[in-house]
């Protein structure tokens, strides 16, 4: 069989029916039909059907690949990785792949052991070897706490996949300068089109030049054509000098940068920016009143929310999704955070900030110190059109966090907010305190309550009396619900990973040979 590994199979799919082994008598063109109207997680039980139906199953089974565990990235790149062979009907599996996004938002180097990182370093070797092969791909994400090599990076980028339009990736630019000799090796050959993604990663302040050279091409051959660009601070010293001297980018709609690369050039005209991420404060910036003017999304501390939305402004900027201090549900890789975040200081004057802005409030998503109906009340002249809630609560080790009679409480809150769909809630307790910081874990010691079904159906049934327009909840980062027609449904418990069978690779030896 050519079908992915039994762990890249969702743990909870549910598997169809075995379709049974007489299909030669079927028309080719009926057995197509039933290829193209079934789901991705069906696909995969009709690919081991028979052989018939593993060659129609098989291009669109892995014509788009999405997987957020690691097990199942793992295998799945395992497959990708190998030749054409009598298991894969002597077919490269890696040709078929158009999409693939690779996500794994739960690993922490920092407390990774051996066999973790080595098992990274597989898949990393493996993935180098099989996206050359992948002709036909459009898009390629990978954010799996995985720096790919530089070679992988260039041969997406370079063109020698003319399809690509879409990197997003975490990438290891090697050291240079040019006393190594790094001035005599040719730069890479820019064939490509522009592309509509770039998102890079790298925490190296010195990059070897041709790499420099490489993204300065990539950026002018996208000029007109990029959507989305993402920088994380810590790698902008080293890319200073691939930006474009000239305005550019007239249709970017998705900046994620450190703030002081938008005083480049290439950023002179930020009439088309929608979405910004902002990775470092601006505490000692003054922002244009020209930049951004027709902002809808943004992400970032509460003091540059207060510069973006000024309370005397000839033109108000129409943000209408906010997101605080990095703050994402059911995401746990809170590194470092303040000790105690709140109502008070910058927050207070972010949450006021919002009444400036040019566009009622849709989303928003924030951290507290403590779960309060007064508290709430004070915001909801600004979350009356409100449509999604993230609250964090921030718990002090030994605290408790919250129960049934606190989250009941919010409950006529709600009447007050008849657009409201999508309310989230989930705790962090701060770890190893240092200077003001401390590291968190989200629910790290949750209460009964956050595991409580009971008790949160209770909370959901107070809800029902005072809003129809719910549809999402949650209490927890571990597993959330669903309002359907019959009612309240939980979903997305926690599956205990499965274990990653070695297969010589993750041997000494399998390291020095290479992919097997």
């Amino acid at each position: 069989m050519d079908g992915p590994h039994p762990s890249a199979v969702p743990a909870t799919a549910t598997m169809p029916p075995t379709i049974p082994n007489d299909t030669a008598s079927l028309p080719v063109e009926l057995l197509q039909l039933i290829c193209e109207a079934a789901d991705h997680g069906t696909l995969y039980s009709i690919a081991l059907s028979d052989r018939t139906f593993n060659e129609l199953a098989t291009p669109p089974l892995y014509s788009t690949i999405d997987l957020q565990l690691f097990p199942a990235i793992y295998a799945c790149v395992r497959t990708l990785a190998l030749p054409p062979s009598k298991i894969s009907f002597n077919r490269d599996l890696a040709t078929l792949v158009k999409t693939i996004s690779l996500h794994d938002g739960i690993y922490d180097v920092a407390k990774a052991s051996t066999l973790e990182r080595k098992h990274r370093d597989v898949v990393r070797r493996r993935l180098a070897h099989a996206v050359p092969r992948m002709g036909g791909l459009v898009s390629f994400t990978c954010r799996t706490g995985i720096y790919l090599t530089a070679e992988t990076f260039a041969t997406l980028a370079s063109g020698t996949l003319p399809f690509v339009h879409s990197i997003d990736i975490d990438v290891d630019l090697p050291r240079g300068a040019p006393e190594d000799g790094d001035g005599v090796v040719t730069s890479f050959a820019l064939t490509g089109r522009g592309l509509k993604t770039l998102k890079l990663n790298t925490s190296r302040s010195v990059v070897f030049s041709k790499y420099e050279a490489l993204i300065r091409s990539l950026l002018e051959a996208s000029r007109d054509t990029l959507q989305s660009f993402s920088l994380p601070y810590g790698a902008e010293s080293a890319l200073r000098s691939t930006w474009p001297s000239t305005p550019s980018f007239p249709t970017l709609r998705e900046l994620h940068v450190p703030a002081n690369f938008l005083f480049q050039p290439a950023f002179r005209d930020t009439s088309s920016i929608r979405v910004l991420e902002i990775t470092r404060s601006w505490t000692h910036t003054r922002i244009a009143p020209t930049l951004f003017p027709n902002l809808e999304e943004v992400a970032c501390s509460p003091h540059d929310l207060v510069l973006l939305l000024p309370e005397r402004a000839q033109h108000r900027r129409p943000i209408r999704s906010v997101t605080l201090d990095g703050v994402q549900y059911g995401n746990p890789r809170f590194y470092t955070m303040p000790d105690r975040l709140g109502a008070q200081g910058w927050h207070s004057l972010a949450f006021r900030a919002l009444r400036f802005s040019g566009a009622r409030l849709a989303r928003i998503s924030f951290v507290v110190p403590g779960l309060t109906v007064s508290f709430l009340e004070t915001l909801l002249p600004i979350f009356e059109e409100l449509e999604y809630l993230y609250i964090l609560l921030q718990v002090r080790t030994g605290e408790r966090g919250y129960g049934l009679d606190e989250i009941s409480a919010l409950a006529p809150l709600l009447k007050r907010m008849p657009c409201l769909q999508t309310l989230l809630l989930s705790y962090k307790l701060p770890i190893v305190p240092a200077d003001g910081v401390a590291e968190t874990y989200l629910d790290g010691r949750p209460s009964d309550f956050a595991h409580n079904e009971d008790d949160q159906r209770r909370a959901l049934a107070a809800y029902d009396q005072h809003s129809s327009s719910l549809k999402r909840a949650a209490f927890t980062s571990e597993f959330e619900w669903e309002k359907r027609e019959d009612g309240w449904h939980s979903r997305g418990h926690v599956v205990p990973e499965r274990e990653i069978l070695p297969d010589g690779e993750d041997e000494d030896e399998g390291q020095q040979q290479g992919v097997s």
